[in-house]
């Protein structure tokens, strides 16, 4: 009863949300999906990671990652050989290189170059005593500091990058959780850092997206609802270089876009039969004027062109 009085006590101090913007300031254009010269590849609910740097977009899955150009073609692949092992999250680095957080009994990301070859381990130290139990699923990296995700106990914990800690960012206390049990119910199922270095996140049974940034204000934006910018079931969450943000919703089979200041622009995917249709979407990334789109059934990794009000008007 007192966990869902707490919940409860986080909407009602949610409820303060930013007002939609013009629906109808952005367009989002269906380019391709995934593919091999073999054709389409039918990802299942796979997690991505992007490299803004080099365009390159990494897709994760079974414990290797595959790597696709600008154009939506695979290039490499790697990730399968015993010396990195099994990669849960990765990160591209300013420099080319490749930080890849992997599924280790010791807290402990490797360095790779470009080609995902080993480079040396990069053990992850000074953590205080609270965070024994870290156990992180997600890496990315943005201003020269790494960002290691635990979505279960809702922290993330920020490096440089000879992983040295710096900072935590525990989100419980921001939102009144007040146990364990109550962390797990909540959870993190999105995760992202932009460009500036803000941590994006959502939960989905708050049906909220976040924006927190390092000095540790928090943004939350969204409401529960079926009507367009309302959350059902929200999931991935990406920001490009303008400042928007991108959150995927499940149960909707849409892309929610929202500005820079949280304002709700449009919706973009919806089921159906058509390649722009989408199906359960899940993860997704953002950059270059593109977004990418992870869905499950089968339906692989969609691609889409973001065109602004300007661009429309040429």
């Amino acid at each position: 009863m007192k966990q869902r009085v707490a919940i409860a006590a986080v909407l009602a101090a949610l409820a303060a949300l930013p007002q939609a913007a013009d629906a109808q300031a952005i367009r989002a254009r269906y380019l391709y999906s995934l593919s091999t010269l073999n054709g389409f590849i039918p990802f299942q609910g796979a997690r991505l990671s992007y490299d803004a740097r080099d365009d390159e977009l990494f897709v994760l899955g079974g414990g290797g990652v595959r790597v696709f150009n600008q154009s939506g073609m695979e290039v490499f692949a790697f990730g399968e050989d015993r010396e990195l092992g099994s990669v849960l999250s990765i990160a591209a680095l300013d420099d080319g290189e490749l930080m890849a957080l992997t599924a280790d009994q010791q807290l402990t990301l490797v360095r790779c170059n470009f080609r995902g070859e080993v480079l040396h381990k990069v053990a992850v130290t000074g953590l205080p005593p609270s965070l024994t139990n870290f156990r992180p699923g997600g890496l990315r990296q943005a201003q020269g500091h790494l960002y290691l995700c635990d979505f279960g106990a809702m922290k993330v914990v920020v490096t440089d990058l000879e992983g040295r800690f710096q900072q935590l960012l525990d989100v419980g206390p921001m939102l009144e959780v007040k146990n364990e049990q109550q962390r797990q119910d909540l959870g993190f199922k999105g995760f992202n850092v932009d460009r500036e270095g803000n941590v994006l996140f959502t939960i989905q049974p708050l049906f909220r997206a976040f924006v927190l940034s390092l000095d540790g204000k928090l943004r939350p934006f969204g409401q529960r609802g079926g009507a367009p910018g309302k959350f059902n079931i929200v999931a991935g969450i990406a920001a490009d270089e303008q400042g928007r943000i991108y959150v995927t919703d499940l149960l909707k089979s849409a892309v929610l876009v929202f500005d820079k200041e949280l304002r709700f622009q449009r919706e973009f995917g919806y089921r159906g039969p058509n390649p722009e249709n989408l199906l359960a979407p899940v993860d997704i990334e953002a950059g270059h004027g593109r977004v990418f789109v992870s869905q499950y059934a089968r339906r692989g990794v969609s691609v889409f062109q973001i065109e602004d009000a300007a661009q429309l008007l040429n």
